[in-house]
């Protein structure tokens, strides 16, 4: 029998920690002004930050998937329903936030009237990659259901399921991290 390394428990106790941290960054919007979209912001970002951390999880998956093992296509399958389902509640939340951003007094003005490339730039571009997260889950789930039995035979169709999921997480990470950067421009 194998001994584990004495450091793994300490290594999943900071991942742990590391992980609920990385949940809590939108609750500070808990604890801000109350413009009336608190709510939106805090379900918003604690969607984006979730979404992220699953859609990285769902590649853990995919990696044994590559390989051609047959048993991982309905791994796989569930984490990406489960990460094309917390894109669709994300986007939803994050439109609902948008009228806040839109508002007369939001942070639409503020940002054409301070910082003019942060909405012109960052926000429409953000927006728009962000939305495009959805036909490359979902096109990636709808290829991996439809050919799941061919998976194995078909490498061709592994690497173009490969390549969906790499744009959709690409999507995810540009509007995550684009979100980050307007939050903190209107923040500071």
């Amino acid at each position: 029998m194998k001994k584990d390394s004495p450091y793994r428990d300490l290594a999943v106790t900071q991942g742990l920690i590391a992980i609920v941290c990385f949940l809590l960054i939108p609750l500070a919007n808990a604890f801000g002004p109350d413009n009336g979209h608190r709510l939106a912001g805090v379900l918003h970002g604690l969607g984006a930050s979730l979404t992220m951390l699953v859609a990285t999880y769902m590649w853990h998956a995919y990696y044994s998937y590559a390989k051609g093992l047959t048993q991982s296509v309905k791994r796989l399958e569930w984490r990406l329903l489960v990460t094309n389902v917390l894109v669709l509640a994300t986007i939803a939340a994050g439109n609902w936030l948008y009228i806040g951003y839109q508002a007369p007094d939001g942070a639409s003005e503020w940002f054409k009237l301070h910082a003019p490339f942060a909405h012109w730039v960052v926000m429409e571009y953000k927006e728009f990659t962000a939305l495009l997260a959805i036909p490359f889950g979902i096109g990636a789930s709808v290829l991996l259901r439809r050919f799941a039995g061919q998976a194995g035979l078909r490498t061709e169709l592994r690497q173009v399921i490969g390549i969906l999921l790499t744009l959709q997480w690409l999507c995810l990470f540009v509007g995550f991290a684009f979100g980050l950067m307007l939050a903190k421009w209107r923040l500071a």
